[in-house]
């Protein structure tokens, strides 16, 4: 199977477990959105979470060619289960960070183990302004490691990537909103008036 039916796969689940949602919602920033993605709820379906974590192993081979001394960081909180999954996988080791530091014992942030010459990769679900990504990869400069390189699912392209390129980290989507609702469209499964109100909203918003 190539990328372009991956991405019409990976569309169309994320639709069938709605992951996706079109409407009108207000995003934590107070603005409303036509579309809503929550991809916290992949793991409540198995098979979409082997499915998803699969694109994650084939993006990570094809792109940033592992030689087995990296370790997977997942971003709080959606990323950690995906992380965990697609770790096990690679056979790959895996750490994430905390949201706050514990109160007791050593009082760390970052749990696992990182090795100070390991590449670390970072996986998140999504990414809008890249805020929770940039919080992971200063958490982990603060740590004493540095990464450059996040894998996530969606790009909600809302500048994101753009962000964290002038923090020096690359970031690489398997897939963008406009990708996804493009290929519901072209199913058949929404109609091309709300496509087109998405596409609206993504280019107002860029």
């Amino acid at each position: 199977m190539d990328w372009n039916e991956k991405k019409k796969k990976l569309a169309k689940t994320l639709y069938d477990m709605k992951a996706i949602k079109f409407g009108e919602f207000t995003l934590v920033s107070g603005k409303t959105s036509p579309y809503y993605i929550d991809l916290r709820v992949v793991p409540s379906y198995p098979e979409a979470y082997d499915y998803i974590t699969d694109l994650y192993v084939d993006k990570i081979k094809e792109e940033l060619t592992p030689n087995g001394n990296e370790v997977l960081v997942g971003v709080p909180t959606a990323g950690v289960p995906l992380a965990s999954l697609i770790a096990y996988k690679m056979k790959t080791p895996m750490a994430y960070i905390r949201k706050k530091a514990k109160d007791h014992g050593t009082s760390k942030r970052v749990e696992g183990i990182i090795k100070p010459d390991q590449k670390i990769i970072v996986i998140e679900d999504l990414i809008t302004s890249g805020k929770s990504i940039i919080g992971t990869v200063n958490d982990l400069r603060e740590a004493g490691f540095e990464s450059k390189e996040v894998v996530l699912l969606v790009d909600r392209l809302q500048g994101g990537p753009e962000k964290m390129k002038q923090e020096g980290v690359t970031v690489r989507p398997i897939m963008t909103v406009l990708e996804v609702v493009n290929a519901l469209e072209e199913d058949g499964i929404i109609p091309a008036e709300q496509a087109k109100t998405i596409r609206d909203y993504v280019e107002a918003e860029q």
